[in-house]
């Protein structure tokens, strides 16, 4: 029986009635009224109100779109939202922040600081005249997630979801492992032209906004707009080199010994998530709903604080069964401001990389409802992605020790080992893979071209970044793949949002670390450095949670180390 034969019926997400014209009025009689410092704390909260209306309308709109792809009402519904309200509402909160800024005589208190940097960032960046380029590009990310949820898989007679059939990788019979792939690559072969033709039309836009704003190149303008103050390109192409040098080798280590366990000369990419020792898959649950109580057990057990917040996620605010007409692979948590709620999307299909999944969407939702009891103001709560990651892949490390049965979980002792070891393996291939794909950010970004590379240059790249960070598969055969490799979600809808991951996996790595030692400091750290929001710059957050925002070449190589160190021989 597969997970699709157990799920429950799906209930239509209804958006909440919030009308886009009355955010336009509420937000002009805003701009009309007076404002001095003396007042500024009040109309500060009244800018607030209709942001969070905003993002609560905002996420909805994502929402009924994502958990249907095929609900022409709701893509019509999200389209008009981001080409007919979006560009007078962005024009507006411009305005409002200009309005803000103007007030010389205001001081922000510290908790604020921040979000008044981040507003003369976002004044200096707006162009009027930029706003129907980004309505182009959100009409452009919503066709990709449209294509992407067409894919199906034809694998022994059955057609699959991407999900389903990924699983099918894990098994111990590698004859149907390698059909598997060998479908899976078809089925992502058959969109791979749609998908070439929604990037060229992406990369001219962005070059376009780019020199909108007066900007060089659009990696400036992602570098400004992202508020990474902390450090520079040239900080991530060295970061690149350190992740060349000091992660490849030792993972090519680890998977010269996965061939040898499985008795191979060499890997081949059907060959990386089955069980070395020759057994079956994990399958920690064979229903959603068996998943959701046994999270709640395992958090239950870590933290009762955490447990509270993930009950806010029960009850609707979770879209985990794998339907078709879900877009494959897509996984994120969003929050709902209005509601209070914290919303979990994916498609589960009964695998270790599910709970793994979920585990990491429950830290993003754990960084929201933290925050949110402390602080009043979205503003408080506009955190960095360096941040967010943090919060979730901590939450992955943090979790393994309550991942038997008899913490809760789901495994017996020798099954959470083995998940462990997939877990360390997948963070050491994060920062390989995190590397490349903001690598290859780097090459489009920069290009001189006015419409970027032409996407054969874009492939060829990838090509040589492969080879550049090679850990020993042989691919042989799949020539379009190696090609084909940047084609992830990321690329497409948050440019230059990856290298984030492996900063953040270096940081949680540190957190496990420290609770391998302390475990309950580690976790009050890690939780006091949440309910921090957006309050503190990059490196301050992450000095309360216990470590340092850092990722040169030592500390690459000793948390690296760490990982391999703690895979025992279960990979």
């Amino acid at each position: 029986m597969s997970i699709a034969d157990v799920t429950r019926e799906h209930r239509k997400f209804v958006v909440a009635p919030i009308d886009p014209s009355d955010l336009v009025a509420r937000a002009r009689a805003l701009l009309d009224a007076p404002v001095t410092a003396a007042t500024m704390p009040g109309f500060v909260r009244d800018v607030n109100e209709v942001s969070v209306d905003f993002s609560e309308l905002e996420a909805g709109l994502t929402r009924a779109m994502d958990e249907d792809t095929a609900d022409e009402a709701a893509k019509a519904a999200y389209l008009d939202f981001v080409t007919n309200h979006v560009p007078e509402l962005t024009t507006l909160k411009t305005a409002l922040e200009r309005k803000q800024l103007a007030v010389v005589d205001y001081s922000p208190p510290a908790d604020l600081a921040g979000h008044w940097a981040d507003m003369r960032v976002n004044v200096e960046l707006f162009r009027e005249e930029n706003l129907p380029l980004e309505a182009e590009i959100a009409t452009l990310t919503q066709a990709h997630g449209e294509v992407s949820g067409s894919l199906r898989v034809e694998l022994d007679g059955e057609t699959l979801t991407l999900g389903q059939a990924l699983a099918k990788l894990e098994s111990p019979d590698r004859e149907l492992r390698e059909r598997a792939y060998h479908a899976i690559e078809a089925g992502r072969e058959a969109i791979r032209p749609r998908l070439d033709e929604i990037f060229a039309k992406l990369m001219p836009l962005r070059k376009r906004i780019a020199r909108g704003a007066g900007l060089a190149d659009y990696r400036e303008y992602a570098w400004l707009m992202a508020k990474r103050r902390e450090y520079t390109p040239q900080d991530a192409l060295t970061m690149h080199e350190s992740v060349a040098k000091e992660v490849v080798p030792r993972l090519r280590s680890v998977y010269e010994r996965r061939a040898r366990l499985l008795g191979l000369e060499r890997l081949r990419p059907w060959d990386l998530d089955c069980d070395v020792h020759g057994r079956e898959a994990l399958a920690p649950f064979t229903s959603v709903a068996e998943l959701e109580e046994g999270l709640a057990r395992m958090f239950s057990a870590l933290d009762g604080e955490l447990a509270q917040a993930y009950d806010l996620l029960r009850g609707g605010w979770m879209d985990l069964e794998p339907r078709p007409s879900k877009v494959p692979g897509l996984g994120y948590q969003n929050y709902f401001p209005r509601s209070q709620r914290p919303y979990v999307y994916w498609s589960a299909v009964g695998t270790d990389d599910d709970l793994l999944t979920m585990r990491h969407e429950a830290g993003h939702a754990f960084h929201s409802v933290l925050t949110q009891a402390r602080w009043p103001l979205l503003a408080h709560r506009s955190e960095r992605p360096e941040m967010c990651e943090l919060a979730s892949q901590a939450m992955e490390l943090l979790t393994l020790p309550y991942l038997t049965r008899d913490k809760g979980g789901f495994y017996s002792q020798e099954d959470a080992a083995r998940s462990q070891a997939a877990l360390l393996v997948r963070a050491l291939s994060l920062l390989v893979s995190a590397s490349k794909v903001d690598a290859i950010q780097h090459f489009v970004y920069t290009h001189p071209s006015e419409t970027g590379p032409t996407i054969a240059e874009i492939d060829a790249q990838w090509r040589r970044l492969d080879e550049r960070f090679d850990t020993g598969m042989d691919m042989t055969g799949f020539d379009r793949l190696r090609s084909k490799g940047w084609h992830i979600i990321h690329l497409f809808h948050y440019p230059f949002y990856y290298l984030e991951y492996a900063m953040a996996y270096l940081g949680a790595l540190q957190v496990w670390r420290n609770a391998l030692q302390d475990a309950p400091r580690a976790l009050g750290q890690y939780k006091a450095a949440l309910a921090l929001g957006g309050t503190r710059p990059l490196d301050e957050l992450y000095e309360a949670a216990g470590i340092r925002f850092a990722f040169d070449e030592r500390t690459v190589a000793s948390l690296s180390q760490l990982a391999v160190d703690a895979l025992g021989d279960e990979a």
